[in-house]
């Protein structure tokens, strides 16, 4: 891979950028109010000279001639075509686009003028998402665009995918919005930031209807670069990135550990673990091989570890073909510490190397033939063993065992999932898993406007190939306990090294579209009316499972009355493979409709101060078959018998066992796609010389048919499982369209730009809310409403509601004063509620009693809290740039849910596991300051069947703000460079998940994990330079 990017580079570097040049001039380029405008293109049309303007709003440019016509262009004005003349000094200024009338909006299946757009559209600036160090696309984009509610995945490398929810959830099944890049469907969270043109979420009805049976999630649109007429501009930039966690849980060291099993052992009458020598040793750390106290994440987690990311580019074009060629590479170390006698890498990292390629051919002026072809190849390594360090690290006691015994063995026990983390780094072997992705189109646009003025046809031919394989290095070495009375065992034998190596999963996807296009003006631009017709088909590939796939026709027709009102009716009428065949279609329209005001007379002479206002809503219909695990529900289910249940039959002349077939689910002939019914209302404004923006969108959503279990059937009929288990055997009812679900909300984009001198700054926020209800869902016979899934939210916490700890008050007491006692155990006071789940001692946690019969039970579990999915999502940017300086900050936060954490994430003594810095805090029978301020309960040994169970004492709130991302940025003289012929550079820093304010214990408040087994995330520090040449 390596040759080939040298190869690669080589060749753009080779490319023809000497082009005859006969003359020099200079120029300002301002607005009207004779502000300087920085980075103005200017391009020779027709030709390929250009330039960007500088800090001070000057440029310096070869033209060809008098002749020569020079297009300037600068986001948010309208582009001008300015004759060179004689002159060889310009001034040009350049008006104000008030509505950004110009610019193109990406929609389902084609392009928009933003003025005609009555859809919720949402878009993210390229540059922005090149602002976050991150080398996941789905971290990029949290706090960056309204509607879109994100999750920050654990950072292990390769692995750290975000949850991505666009305007919350509406459903039980899967939530996932599709994604189209090029406009196909495309895996996309490892696409290079910089190769991305632009990035759109498709939010409501009007601007999903086009995508039918799987649009009702959202859509997010995502273009890649393509070339541009032009000579080769060539791109190079490199960055360097440190990385680090961005919390550590405090864990307590041998001494604490041992102090506080004594007292939970104590606590349970059991005797002490640990004597007074014992505790003497680990609080002196004077006999390190048998009184250890190790630190697991000093020892064996590096505080920073390294990342680095490196693209290539080269763009441009002329009269027959315009390019864009990209190659990139990623190197992100994990976090692990590496040992000088391992024989092999045992850390874990991820390796990227990417090559893009757009191509598109002018053969004449009525015909243009586009090909893209992109590569990767993924490169992930980790220490071979089953779950990630960090699930070791967790659990394992300080004192468990030294690393390396005093005759220089290697320390361990026999219990694998207890194992050092020394032996399991040096010499456990190494895990490599490698994907090979290849994707590619063909596109052809045919101009048909001599058939009929303004009419196209399209065609899009596209293929995705995925391919994965393994290479598994295995070995383990002879472990030998030294425990602290000085006695060594041998628990593990050796395996000695080898080499296994396998292949697959192998995966792709078939797409194909063909559609007529319509575009036409009428009565000097007074009407525009615009139309499609296509027809799509894909087929998705998994090994050899039965393939699924897609198929229908998608319309839409748009009129605009001088771009003040606006009407859209998008329909599409699409099947899936998942379903039945009378089943598998369904008709999915949408209607919208806007109007300018400020376009009209009375809004001119009265309303001056705002310069845009554009009203709009839509209602529609949008279908999802994203319906988790579950696939071709019609068909009957055989499987085979479960080895455990040992049901084997032996066959032939050399008998040998084999497993039976049995039926399994029954299939569902009614079963369907769910649908949503979805509406919109909003408003897009630009006031006081377009100094403020605002975009408000207000939206509501039915999504009804979901498909659910039928749990009312009662179990006695021996199909299901209780309600949340699944069976093993995978028989029991199949699903059906049952549920029904609302989400309603609101998002807004806010804005304010100025200038101060030659200051210029602006602070833009966006806000999203969103909440839902399980308005119908089929469930078991609840005795109580507060039992009830239905009435809830999505991923609603259920258990018991804590009410403190008990305190002495709350026991009977005897003659002495103390702790009455029958059988050997408390009893308690006749008004306090008995509860089901075992002796309770004064501290340990009292749970309300719901229902009121004076005894806490599972009747007593209901909702609490909120759900784990965050119902409101902001951020705020803040920039400023000041001549060839700049500083972005991003402030990002989230709120409305709340974190259910258990065993070793909270925990004491889980499966005999450690302690941590809150248990000291513990409620201690043997001292009494600790009765009225204890925040943690009695201490046990192990699992505590009152204590350690769902309730709102292990509920944790998600809300935060955290200071996402901050880059300062410095623009090199641009006299310095034409020295060098270098036409641009810029150095930059920045940093992700700086700082984060939250009240969470121990854990990131987007912690992907409720039991604290899960990689940490990141916080990163970044430096770069961009070149451009």
């Amino acid at each position: 891979m390596k040759k080939i990017l040298s190869v690669l580079i080589t060749l753009l570097l080779s490319l023809p950028q000497l082009y005859a040049q006969v003359r020099a001039i200079t120029g300002k380029v301002t607005d009207s109010a004779g502000e300087v405008l920085i980075g103005a293109t200017l391009i020779e049309k027709g030709g390929t000279n250009r330039a960007i303007t500088d800090p001070k709003g000057e440029f310096k440019m070869n033209v060809s001639g008098p002749n020569a016509v020079l297009l300037v262009s600068f986001i948010g004005y309208n582009a001008q075509e300015v004759a060179v003349k004689t002159q060889s000094i310009l001034r040009i200024t350049l008006t104000s686009d008030a509505t950004r009338l110009g610019e193109t909006v990406i929609v389902g299946y084609g392009t928009q003028k933003k003025a005609s757009v009555v859809g919720a559209i949402s878009q993210v600036k390229a540059e922005e998402l090149q602002q976050s160090s991150t080398p996941n696309l789905t971290n990029a984009i949290a706090g960056r665009v309204s509607g879109v509610v994100t999750i920050m995945g654990a950072g292990k490398p390769g692995s750290d995918n975000a949850e991505i929810y666009v305007r919350g959830m509406a459903t039980t099944n899967s939530t996932a919005p599709l994604v189209l890049v090029d406009g196909i469907e495309r895996e996309w969270r490892q696409i290079d930031p910089v190769d991305i043109e632009t990035f759109s979420v498709l939010k409501d009805a009007s601007a999903t209807a086009a995508y039918g049976v799987r649009g009702a999630n959202g859509v997010i649109l995502i273009t890649t670069k393509r070339g541009v007429k032009g000579r080769p501009v060539l791109n190079i930039s490199t960055q360097g990135a440190v990385q680090q966690s961005i919390r550590k849980p405090q864990y307590l060291g041998s001494y604490d550990f041992a102090v506080l099993t004594n007292e939970a052992l104590k606590n349970e009458g059991k005797p002490a673990e640990y004597s007074a020598s014992d505790l003497e040793h680990y609080r002196l750390k004077n006999s390190p091989y048998t009184h250890p106290d190790n630190d697991y994440y000093s020892d064996f987690v590096r505080d920073a570890s390294w990342q680095q990311m490196s693209n290539i580019n080269v763009r441009g074009g002329n009269d027959v073909l315009g390019y864009f060629i990209s190659a990139n590479h990623l190197h992100q170390e994990g976090l692990y510490r590496e040992f000088p006698n391992a024989e092999y890498e045992t850390n874990s990292n991820f390796e990227r190397y990417s090559f893009r390629s757009n191509l598109d051919f002018t053969v004449n002026p009525s015909l243009k033939v586009g090909v893209d072809l992109t590569g990767r190849f993924e490169v992930r390594k980790q220490p071979n063993f089953g779950d990630d360090l960090y699930d070791k690290l967790r659990r394992l006691p300080p004192n468990w065992q030294s690393y390396i015994n005093p005759d220089g063995t290697i320390g361990g026990r026999s219990d694998e999932s207890r194992l050092s983390p020394y032996a399991l780094l040096s010499q456990f072997g190494n895990r490599e898993r490698n994907t090979n992705v290849l994707e590619g189109a063909f596109k052809l646009n045919q101009d048909l406007g001599k058939i009929l003025p303004g009419l196209s046809f399209r065609t899009l031919v596209g293929f995705n190939s995925n391919y994965e394989s393994r290479r598994d290095i295995v070995e383990k070495p002879e472990l030998y306990e030294y425990n602290r009375f000085g006695n060594y065992s041998l628990n593990k034998s050796p395996t000695e090294i080898s080499i296994s190596t396998g292949k697959g999963p192998g995966r792709r996807r078939q797409s194909f579209e063909a559609a007529l296009n319509y575009n036409r003006s009428f009565g000097d631009g007074d009407h525009v009316v615009t139309g499609m017709v296509l027809y799509q088909q894909s087929q998705y590939f998994d090994e050899a499972k039965i393939p699924t796939g897609y198929l229908g026709w998608v319309g839409r027709a748009t009129y605009a009355y001088r771009n003040k009102y606006l009407f859209e009716v998008n329909a599409g009428y699409n099947g899936s493979k998942q379903f039945e065949a009378s089943r598998r279609y369904g008709f999915f329209p949408a209607m919208s409709a806007g109007w300018v005001p400020s376009e009209e007379r009375f809004w001119k002479d009265h309303i001056g101060f705002v310069n845009y206002l554009k009203i709009r809503g839509s209602y529609g219909e949008i279908g999802n078959d994203q319906i988790g695990d579950f696939q071709y529900l019609y068909e009957q289910r055989y499987l085979y018998v479960r080895d455990e249940d040992g049901w084997r039959y032996v066959w032939g002349e050399n008998p040998s066992g084999e497993r039976g077939i049995v039926e399994g689910q029954p299939g569902n002939l009614m079963v369907t796609w769910e649908r949503a019914q979805k509406s919109n209302v909003g408003f897009d404004a630009r006031m006081w010389n377009n100094k403020i923006s605002a975009t408000v969108d207000v939206f509501h959503e039915k999504r009804r048919d979901i498909l659910a279990i039928p749990y009312s059937v009662p179990l006695l009929f021996g199909m299901n499982n209780p309600q949340g288990t699944a069976r093993a055997d995978g028989q029991g009812l199949p699903p059906e369209n049952i549920g029904q679900v609302i989400n309603k909300g609101i998002d807004f984009e806010l804005g304010y730009n100025d200038k101060i001198g030659d200051v210029r700054y602006f602070i833009k926020g966006n806000f999203t809310f969103s909440r839902n209800v399980i308005k119908k869902i089929d469930e078991e016979g609840k005795r109580y409403d507060w039992q009830k899934i239905e009435g809830k939210r999505i991923g609603q916490h259920f258990g018991l509601t804590a009410e403190g700890l008990y305190s002495n008050n709350d026991f009977e007491k005897d003659a002495s004063g103390g702790l009455l006692l029958e059988g050997g155990f408390p009893v308690l006071r006749k008004e306090v509620a008995i509860p089901s789940f075992g002796v309770v001692y004064p501290g340990d946690i009292r749970y309300k009693d719901l229902n009121g019969d004076g005894i806490i039970d599972s009747y007593d579990v209901g909702a609490i809290g909120k759900g784990r999915v965050p119902e409101y999502i902001y951020g705020i940017t803040v920039g400023a740039s000041y001549r060839s300086f700049d500083i972005n900050i991003l402030f990002q936060g989230a709120g409305g849910a709340d974190m259910y954490f258990q065993q070793d994430a909270v925990w004491e003594f889980n499966q005999l596991g450690k302690v941590m810095q809150h248990h000291l805090g513990r409620y201690n029978p043997d001292d009494p300051s600790s009765w009225e301020n204890a925040t943690y309960p009695r201490l046990h040994p192990a699992e505590n069947t009152n204590n350690h169970r769902k309730s709102t004492y292990w509920l944790y709130s998600r809300n935060y703000i955290r200071l996402k991302n901050m880059e300062v940025g410095y623009n090199m003289s641009r006299e310095l460079l034409s020295r060098v012929k270098i036409e641009s550079a810029r150095i930059f820093i920045n940093g992700t998940n700086l700082v984060t304010w939250d009240k969470m214990l121990n854990w990131d408040p987007e912690s992907a994990s409720e039991t604290g087994n899960s990689y940490p995330q990141l916080r990163t520090w970044n430096f770069g330079i961009r070149v451009t040449l």
